[in-house]
């Protein structure tokens, strides 16, 4: 009998301790995954105290971004979520606490996949084989929301930080079980459990932008981007539309629009060219005396400059630089050729003698108080040029010849002498200087 009284305390203890260190999640206690990842579908073969699944028990996984917004569209490679496991109590048994366990793998292997970090109340482990990592309960848990003592309606909610694995992995699968018990202390069939799990995929990118990228003024062009859905934008409507929903562009006006197409899982763009068979109207000086050049400009890019009559003036067929050669009267034309068809616009330009121009200046545009000063002049191609003006302003500085060819480019300020060399044959040229002001022109003569 003596032995007797010894043997059952000591079993009574065994009992409570093995019933208590329950309340510290499974994993830690009986190196078990029961979520179902390691190929234990439920506690059935194990102490989780009711011996089957409970329907009155529901048990959902949802995916969340650290925003707090829902996430449908699957994961992006290493970016931050909150995986939130929820049950409810349907029944009627008073059930006002629980405990959990969640683990995420690849699916359809044992491959644990991404970064789960434990919380307030849970821990992290890896248990049983093949090595499942989990985070559970550490202790028992109070429902989120209690209703009448823990009865119907009564919700459990943990939500659990999880690092996406990284890009290309594939599709997961979260699984978790969630058991809700009365916390009387003891393992009885009072407790009701259930599990469940969660296919998550991998987000796939933005598709390419597909279609026709040029559109003429008026006109439209489709494009596509096989992603979907998506939603078309473009902040440069002055040039071209974009059917948010279609793809459709329409082409506005001359020039270049951005195009972009965004879907949960990113932004892809394009660039679409907008042209059109009619040139904008010309713009610069009317006037140019002989010997001296000023410069035409129109808006519509990609044109050539022609005059029939170059006995009076001619025209740099890409620079747009007029000369006159002797008085009288000369029609610019500048024209296209693209896609959208041929056009052109007409421009007259009077050539007035060498004594029209003061001091060999001609200002082509916005006319203000400044001047070239261009000395000595003629010269061996070695000379000093100074913008005066009103205001301090950075000009940039072109010397041309006859032919309206290029020779020189630089940088300079108004108000500053900048001393210059060119090598060059003996013949007249031109110094054209832009400023914010306007256009100036000076003729130089190298002898």
């Amino acid at each position: 009998m003596k032995k007797t009284f010894i043997l059952l305390p000591l079993v009574g203890l065994f009992l409570f301790i093995t019933l208590s260190s329950y309340h510290l999640g499974p994993g830690l206690t009986l190196n078990t995954d029961y979520t179902g990842a390691s190929g234990t579908q439920n506690c059935g073969s194990g102490p989780c105290h009711a011996i089957v699944a409970s329907t009155s028990t529901t048990i959902k996984i949802e995916l969340f971004d650290m925003g707090g917004a829902l996430v449908t569209t699957g994961y992006v490679g290493g970016t931050s979520y909150k995986l939130r496991v929820t049950g409810t109590n349907t029944g009627s048994t008073l059930l006002p606490n629980f405990g959990f366990q969640l683990s995420v793998v690849k699916n359809g292997t044992t491959t644990n996949e991404g970064t789960l970090s434990a919380i307030t109340g849970t821990h992290k482990g890896t248990y049983e084989t093949p090595g499942i990592v989990i985070v559970e309960h550490s202790s028992s848990l109070a429902a989120t929301t209690l209703v009448g003592g823990g009865g119907a309606g009564t919700m459990y909610v943990q939500d659990i930080p999880w690092t996406a694995p990284a890009a290309l992995t594939g599709t997961v699968k979260a699984f978790a079980i969630l058991n809700a018990v009365n916390n009387n202390g003891i393992q009885d069939m009072g407790d009701l459990w259930n599990n469940t799990s969660l296919i998550i995929p991998e987000a796939t990118s933005t598709g390419a932008i597909t279609g026709t990228m040029t559109v003429c003024v008026g006109a439209t062009t489709t494009l596509s981007d096989a992603t979907t859905p998506g939603t078309w934008s473009t902040p440069n409507t002055t040039i071209a539309t974009v059917g948010s929903t279609t793809g459709i562009v329409t082409g506005v006006a001359p020039g270049t629009a951005t195009i972009s197409y965004t879907a949960s899982s990113g932004t892809a763009t394009t660039t679409v060219t907008v042209n059109t068979a009619t040139p904008a109207a010309i713009m610069g000086a009317s006037v140019v005396c002989v010997g001296m050049h000023i410069i035409l400009s129109d808006a519509t890019p990609g044109g050539y400059w022609t005059t029939p009559m170059t006995t009076i003036a001619t025209a740099g067929s890409t620079s747009g630089v007029i000369t006159g050669v002797t008085i009288g009267t000369a029609t610019i034309t500048y024209g296209i050729s693209n896609s959208c068809g041929i056009g052109f616009k007409t421009f007259t330009v009077s050539v007035h003698s060498a004594s029209g121009c003061v001091s060999g200046v001609n200002a082509v545009s916005n006319p203000v108080s400044t001047e070239i000063k261009l000395y000595p002049n003629p010269n061996t191609g070695i000379f000093t040029v100074n913008l005066l003006s009103e205001d301090n302003l950075q000009a940039d500085v072109t010397i041309t010849n006859m032919a309206g060819e290029t020779i020189k480019e630089f940088t300079t300020y108004t108000n500053k002498a900048v001393d210059i060399k060119i090598e060059r044959p003996a013949g007249i040229y031109f110094l054209t200087a832009r400023t914010a002001n306007g256009i100036y022109v000076s003729r130089m003569m190298v002898e």
